[in-house]
């Protein structure tokens, strides 16, 4: 199995933009560090962070995020 700190890189390659990490306590997080998003910009499902419980949760939340990002960029 892939270790930790790969799986993490492999994600952050998927979701440029992203900081990935997992806590102490098992839960998977991401925060954005490229396309800041203004207050205004928030709501709606667009988040500065989230959370899952696994890596497979994080990754639907991470395309659902890039989803809504495109949607406002167009």
């Amino acid at each position: 199995m892939t270790g930790w700190g790969e799986r993490v890189s492999q994600l952050e390659t998927e979701f440029p933009g992203w900081h990935i990490w997992r806590s102490s306590a098992g839960r998977w997080w991401a925060t954005r560090t490229g396309l800041v998003l203004r207050r205004e910009d928030l709501g709606a499902g667009r988040f500065m962070t989230v959370d899952a419980d696994d890596e497979n949760d994080l990754r639907d939340q991470l395309a659902t995020q890039s989803g809504l990002d495109r949607d406002l960029l167009s």
